[in-house]
């Protein structure tokens, strides 16, 4: 079967490739927990439910079979999907979608994986075969080639032209992440391409910073940059910001008033607006959009404008995840995540900045002791005396800043 290629799949070493194949079967049963957290989500029938599950568990458990069986992997994904007749294409794509995001995160979590870029690379072009076979079998079982018709009546491989706009779009949306190569391309880019692509008139990106509660301008598209970075503010300043961070989907917001404070409101002419949250890791809020019709008020997307933003949105929260916690050593001194997590990195960092273990039991959403054992395990590891002396060898090690 010739499936065209977006993507090229990148050549892997075979102790990288294993390397890879090690990181997901450890971490198994974490990725089983996810995705049944998903599967809870789906607004699906019993039996679908449980075809998707199925399918899951195939995706997870043969993908040893890569790329030395790549064939027979195929045949028995599609041998799967005929047998299994109540999932819709529609169904297996949003599995195939989720799939992946789980692997990634599973693949992120191990600091031994230096090309982390290259290897998203490598699933999302297995996820675009498949993909891609989906709808060949679809073509095929629906009169295409191979059944007795016209060969002019379907194309021999799908055409990215005959697959639904949302799925068109997210692989246009796809390729643009990948050929970024730096973080302020990423989000540059991303920012045009969802403002253009989901019929808005301009949009603003704002980091947010969990630790100091903070929200801070830093892109913009057709709307003033030196205006939006001198956007600095507190959380609980812009009460619509401290409730669209906790949403975990895009949310729309009738009247910007009620949620921004008035000189912002003037500032930039704000109406009505469409806040999305952009998430790192441990799905901790990092930064959210804002998108809007120029001023003009404007009615809620319907639900297909809803889930063309909610997967845009999905997907570059994934890259940037990739871009922020890439590693980029700068000494000969041995990767911090080897000593420490990176959730007791960012425990020391908050030690760094003075909060008590309390306040950081309540920003980590942790209770107050837990937050202490974090703190002793901390200054075990460092083999520190108390939390000044782990500060410092933190600041030496280059782990906080």
């Amino acid at each position: 079967m010739q499936i065209p290629a977006f993507l090229t799949t990148p050549l892997i070493p075979h102790h990288e490739l294993q390397q890879i194949l090690d990181t997901i079967h450890s971490g198994y049963r974490e990725g089983l927990a996810n995705w049944k957290v998903k599967l809870s989500t789906l607004h699906a029938s019993e039996e679908e439910k449980r075809s998707i599950h199925e399918l899951f568990q195939f995706l997870i458990r043969n993908i040893s079979m890569l790329p030395s069986q790549s064939e027979e992997f195929e045949k028995k994904f599609l041998h799967l999907i005929r047998r299994r007749a109540v999932l819709d294409n529609g169904r297996i794509i949003l599995t195939l979608g989720i799939f992946e995001e789980i692997i990634m995160g599973l693949l992120m979590k191990d600091p031994h994986l230096p090309e982390i870029h290259t290897y998203y690379r490598w699933l999302h072009s297995l996820i675009l075969h498949l993909t891609f076979s989906v709808y060949h079998q679809a073509c095929a079982e629906n009169g295409g080639p191979g059944d007795g018709a016209s060969p002019d009546r379907i194309p021999k491989s799908p055409d990215i032209h005959t697959l639904p706009s949302l799925w068109q779009t997210v692989l246009r949306f796809d390729e643009l992440l990948l050929t970024s190569r730096s973080l302020e391309d990423l989000l540059t880019d991303s920012v045009q391409f969802i403002v253009e692509n989901t019929r808005h008139r301009r949009g603003a990106l704002f980091w947010y910073s969990s630790v100091t509660r903070t929200v801070e301008g830093i892109y913009s598209y057709r709307v003033d940059l030196t205006e939006v970075r001198q956007v600095r503010a507190l959380e609980s300043n812009i009460p619509g910001i401290a409730w669209a961070i906790r949403e975990t989907r895009p949310i729309y917001l009738q009247d910007a008033k009620l949620f921004f404070p008035l000189h912002y409101v003037k500032q930039f002419r704000l109406t009505s607006l469409l806040a999305c949250t952009l998430y790192g890791e441990n799905r901790q809020p990092v930064g959210f959009l804002l998108l809007d019709q120029d001023g003009e008020p404007f009615d809620p997307p319907d639900s297909k404008g809803f889930r063309l933003l909610e997967v845009l949105v999905a997907r570059v929260s994934m890259v940037l995840r990739v871009k922020l916690y890439e590693s980029t050593p700068l000494s000969p001194r041995p990767p911090a995540s080897k000593l420490l997590t990176r959730r007791e990195q960012e425990l020391l960092q908050m030690i760094a900045y003075g909060y008590s273990t309390k306040h950081i039991g309540e920003i980590l959403h942790i209770s107050e002791h837990t937050a202490a054992e974090y703190a002793q395990t901390i200054l075990r590891k460092l083999n520190a005396k108390n939390r000044p002396e782990a500060v410092a060898k933190g600041f030496r090690l280059g782990m906080i800043q």
